[in-house]
Order: structure tokens, then C-alpha cells, then sequence
């Protein structure tokens, strides 16, 4: 019996939907899906730069797991909301992860796609903001529990949120603003390229975030706070004078270097990696690794609200293993073929993500 308060239409949806995420779990799938939703009847594509080039402003793509390869550049030029089924490949084991690869390009964030928001989506190669001529500030952009391969690099003039994100190289600022909360950014061993650099005067704000090797730089007047940073052999922060500097754990002796802070506080230096996180070996990011803090270090309790340090804290901490809001698929089982009645046995659990 269908639920009274979903109307036929909202079935629908909610079918194709599950159909779009669990196409990665069907042994003989051999292509991935996305359900196309808003101004119009939902609509199921393959390709993706179709489902793009057919949607209106506002809409929503659904991307079930597995590649999405774009030929080229994937420009995006109107609102659009991305929602994929995840980048941890465990929590993905059902669906698979969701990922674009752009081959010769790039995904294209440009200015008319201001308000746009992404999901549970790993970006295989760069991800930037404008065309490299023009287009370059789109506002209101969130990124949720998405993971970025290559170099994320935003634009002047442009504003954005990345929460719960995993980077793997550069978050380059180009005079652009940004909120970082709760976010994990992998460089292992010395990090020499910059990962956090390049952002305007105040323009990037980090919290509770966890940055293994890498550091800071070039971004005056930011706001760090609650973080832990386990570089070695220089400062976590170089060349962002008049940053105010709040909470943060770092395994470095020396908090700053070529730059004057506006106002640091509370900071702890000097403490040794191996008394930080539960498991992490290697000083980059692997999904097997544990990122809370032992019960002995230094980094309980010790942020500004109270709460841990690190990826962990605030009163809404980083969800293990990045599952998006939509349901976590736990199981499915999908018979090669149909019964005698003609229907074709499926037998999905789910469960309901609170956040």
C-alpha cells in the first residue's frame, strides 16, 4: 500500500530515483544512470552532459554511483543541484561511488551558476570557477561531502561553502571567499605544493578542520580556528599577515612564518603526531584511517565551543565515511531475471540518513 501522504508522481520519483543509485549495484549494468527532476516530468539520462544541457535553472540531477565521463569541459552556466550516492567506498559498497571525470577539461563553475550545490560527488580532475577569461564569481555554491582529486580553484568576486569535503590537492582561492568547516585536506609527506593559498583579504574562514602536511598561505586576514595541522619542518601558517589564529593543535614548533598574525590565541605547538588520531599511519588521508583523537590528546575539549579539535568537534561532527543525505543503501539483491508472474525480484535495505 502506498503511503498517503506520496502522490503518484512523488512515487515515481522516489522509483526512479532508487533505480538511478542502485544501477552501480547490478552486476550487469553497464551504464550509470541520472534522474533529471524539477520545472518538468522526471526524466532518466546516461550521459551527462545531457542531463545538464537539459536542465533548467534550479533543477536537480540524482547520480547514482559509479563514472561520469565528459568529454572536455562540463560547464555549468545555471543553478543546478547535484546529489550523488557518495565518495567513501565503503559506505558506498551497495551504489559504488559517484564520480565526474572531465577528460582535456575541467568542471566549470561559472558565474550564472551561482547558488548551485553539490553532494556525495568525487571530482576526478579540476574543479574551477569561470572559463579563464570571464565567469569567474559565482555566489552561495556548497559542496557537501564531496571529494576533490585535483585542483579546486574558485574565482574573484566568488563565495562558497565546502563542508565535510575531502581535498587531495590545491584550494586555491584567486581572491575568492570561502567558509571550511569540518573538512579534511591529504597531502602526505611534506606537501610542497601550497593547499590552502591565494584568498582576498578575510576571505577564508576555516574551522574544525583537519590538514595533514599541508599549511595556509597567502591569505591575509583569514580566521583559523579549531584546527589541527600535522606539518613538519615549517610553520603551518606562511604569508597570511593579519590572520587571527584561534584553537589550533599543530605538530609544528613555530605557529607562523613571514607574516605578523592579527591575533593568535590558545594554540598548541610542538605535539607529536603519533599522540593525535586513533589510526592514521602514513600522513595522508586513507578511508581506512581513524580521524578521532585518542582518548589521551591534548586536542579533547580543547576548541573554542568546547568540543574536540579536528574534523570531529562543533556540535555537528563530520559523518563517518561521508554518506549524503539521501538514503544510505545497505544491501540489494536483484535477480538476473523474472519470476513466473513476469515481475523482477529486488530486495533493497535502506537506511535514513538524520543529516
Amino acid at each position: 500500500m502506498l503511503n498517503p501522504n506520496i502522490t503518484p508522481m512523488h512515487t515515481k520519483t522516489l522509483s526512479l530515483f532508487a533505480s538511478a543509485l542502485l544501477m552501480g549495484a547490478s552486476a550487469n549494468a553497464q551504464l550509470q544512470r541520472i534522474v533529471l527532476q524539477g520545472s518538468v516530468a522526471p526524466q532518466v539520462f546516461t550521459d551527462l552532459a545531457a542531463a545538464v544541457t537539459a536542465a533548467q535553472s534550479g533543477d536537480k540531477l540524482y547520480l547514482s554511483g559509479g563514472a561520469f565521463p565528459v568529454s572536455g569541459d562540463l560547464v555549468l552556466d545555471k543553478t543546478l543541484h547535484f546529489i550523488g550516492a557518495g565518495i567513501s567506498p565503503d559506505s558506498t559498497a551497495v551504489t559504488g561511488v559517484t564520480s565526474i571525470s572531465t577528460a582535456g577539461g575541467e568542471t566549470e563553475v561559472h558565474t550564472a551558476a551561482s547558488g548551485s550545490s553539490f553532494t556525495g560527488i568525487r571530482f576526478a580532475n579540476v574543479m574551477q570557477y569561470g572559463d579563464g577569461a570571464a565567469n569567474y564569481a559565482p555566489t552561495g555554491v556548497v559542496f557537501q561531502r564531496c571529494e576533490f582529486v585535483s585542483y579546486a580553484n574558485l574565482g574573484p568576486g566568488s563565495e562558497s561553502i565546502f563542508d565535510e569535503c575531502l581535498f587531495r590537492h590545491r584550494l586555491y582561492g584567486n581572491d575568492g571567499t570561502a567558509l571550511v568547516t569540518r573538512c579534511i585536506f591529504s597531502f602526505g609527506g611534506t606537501a610542497t605544493h601550497q593547499p590552502i593559498s591565494a584568498f582576498g583579504t578575510g576571505g577564508l574562514t576555516m574551522d574544525h578542520c583537519t590538514v595533514l602536511a599541508g599549511r595556509v598561505s597567502n591569505s591575509p586576514g583569514s580566521t583559523i580556528s579549531n584546527c589541527i595541522f600535522t606539518r613538519e619542518g615549517s610553520a603551518p601558517f606562511w604569508q597570511s599577515s593579519g590572520a587571527t589564529i584561534t584553537n589550533n593543535l599543530c605538530v609544528f614548533t613555530s605557529l607562523v612564518s613571514n607574516m605578523t598574525p592579527g591575533a593568535e590565541s590558545g594554540n598548541l605547538l610542538g605535539v607529536p603526531v603519533a599522540d593525535i588520531f586513533v589510526n592514521e599511519a602514513n600522513g595522508g588521508f586513507d578511508w581506512i584511517d581513524d580521524l578521532h583523537l585518542q582518548a589521551s590528546s591534548v586536542g579533547v575539549g580543547m576548541a573554542t565551543d568546547g568540543t574536540d579539535v579536528g574534523i570531529y568537534g562543533t556540535n555537528s561532527p563530520y559523518k563517518p565515511g561521508a554518506v549524503p543525505l539521501n538514503p544510505h543503501f545497505r544491501s540489494a539483491v536483484i535477480d538476473p531475471a523474472t519470476d513466473d508472474d513476469g515481475d523482477l525480484p529486488v530486495s533493497i535495505r535502506v537506511a535514513a540518513q538524520p543529516n
